[in-house]
């Protein structure tokens, strides 16, 4: 069964990289890592973690797979409806919408998968790797000398890949964010947009809202505001030189529409919300592990106060000194190049740029979420996880144009000349 299914998804990868590549050896190591990780994924959560989200998951899509099997109608009927009056119902350990969603989604492979655990990584870590490259291909078609910088942020970063790859949510939600985040770069560029990018785009959306409904909530609104700021340049000239203003007043607007499409987001109980979810964190977490903000409070002074020390906290730690085990010494590690790499980026000889809106786009989404997710998930090990949804925007702007960068591939250019 694995070698069939293998076939057909090397089958896939042939005519994808005939379609959309020309570097095989950027493609393929690219793409076998991510299956790596996936399989990585399982067999931490099996020998390392007490938590076992990701075979739980799969255990849930068997359990719905085995429905399809005896009672295909019935499975469609659960599958669209999610009644909680079905018989299956009461056999599920997740029950939450948006884990719910997930196995779903996981049954279907896991259906046609024989019920392995491996296959259905493999085909998500797949799904993972196509969207990673369609953002890279999108991004260094319009940024010149940016493909350095594109393959590691999107391609190669370990805990990128490692945290969206294989049987977890951020798999196939940060492969929606990336789908839309060439989608919209494509259109902010004049490209020609087809129908079916535009559908593929609706079912991005789709997937990223139901398992990461934070993600992608902050991602439309600041992307939207980006849009319409956009044609509002293109067709009043005079307001040109305000942008700045009117993006700033769209974002607030935006903002205020988007705090009604979900109740966390309510404005009534929104900062209630962080405070509540970063007391139950802090309750079942060591203090070793924790981020220690200043009395937070649901007020938006507290926030205001706190928000410096979740920004540094979310893109930097755990430091090296905080590690006390092996993920987290490698976290630690990982977060020191970042830092390296945020230093030295501000030693870059121009700051100029010709892409002012898009990197207000960029910066905006990477700086709120990371504030958002640090303020109501205090604990480094999970944050580590749930920070792949900004982390590799971050790794982006810090990498490309880094004299850092250019002068380690200069000398790596010496060495093989």
């Amino acid at each position: 069964m694995i070698v069939l299914h293998g076939l057909v998804l090397l089958g896939l990868m042939i005519y994808f990289f005939k379609r959309t590549a020309d570097d095989k050896l950027l493609f393929w190591s690219a793409w076998i890592l991510r299956l790596i990780m996936g399989i990585l994924v399982g067999l931490v959560y099996t020998y390392y973690y007490d938590a076992n989200d990701t075979w739980n998951f799969f255990e849930d899509a068997k359990t719905l797979a085995a429905l399809a099997r005896a009672d295909l109608p019935g499975y469609l009927s659960f599958l669209f409806t999610g009644n909680p009056d079905h018989a299956i119902w009461q056999s599920l350990i997740y029950q939450e919408e948006r884990s719910l969603f997930f196995v779903k989604a996981l049954s279907l492979l896991a259906w046609i998968s024989g019920g392995s655990y491996w296959i259905c990584s493999l085909y998500f870590s797949t799904i993972s790797f196509a969207a990673a490259w369609i953002l890279f291909r999108t991004v260094i078609r319009y940024f010149e000398k940016a493909k350095p910088a594109a393959a590691l942020s999107f391609l190669f970063f370990p805990s990128v890949v490692f945290w969206s790859s294989g049987l977890v949510k951020e798999t196939l939600a940060l492969a929606g964010i990336f789908w839309m985040s060439a989608f919209f770069l494509r259109w902010l560029k004049g490209d020609r947009i087809t129908l079916i990018q535009f559908l593929i785009t609706f079912a991005a959306l789709w997937f990223a809202w139901k398992l990461k409904y934070y993600w992608t909530a902050l991602f439309v609104a600041v992307v939207l505001t980006s849009v319409l700021t956009s044609l509002i340049q293109r067709r009043k000239e005079g307001l040109k030189s305000y942008w700045g203003i009117v993006w700033v007043i769209l974002l607030v607007t935006g903002c205020a529409v988007a705090s009604q499409v979900h109740p966390n987001f309510y404005f009534s109980r929104f900062l209630e919300v962080i405070v509540n979810n970063h007391d139950e964190f802090a309750q079942i977490s060591k203090p070793g592990v924790l981020i220690h903000f200043y009395n937070l409070q649901p007020d938006w002074w507290s926030m205001v106060l706190n928000s410096p020390w979740a920004l540094i906290s979310g893109l930097f730690r755990p430091w090296l000194g905080e590690a006390n085990s092996l993920t987290g010494l490698l976290a630690a590690i990982e977060n020191l190049l970042l830092l390296t790499l945020a230093v030295s980026a501000c030693f870059r000889k121009s700051w100029k740029t010709g892409h002012t809106l898009l990197l207000t786009t960029v910066i905006t989404y990477m700086v709120l979420l990371c504030v958002l997710m640090a303020l109501s998930t205090p604990n480094l090990g999970t944050l580590s996880r749930y920070r792949v949804g900004f982390l590799p925007f971050f790794v982006f702007v810090i990498s490309y144009g880094n004299p850092l960068l250019a002068k380690i591939r200069l000398s790596a250019w010496h060495r093989h000349t």
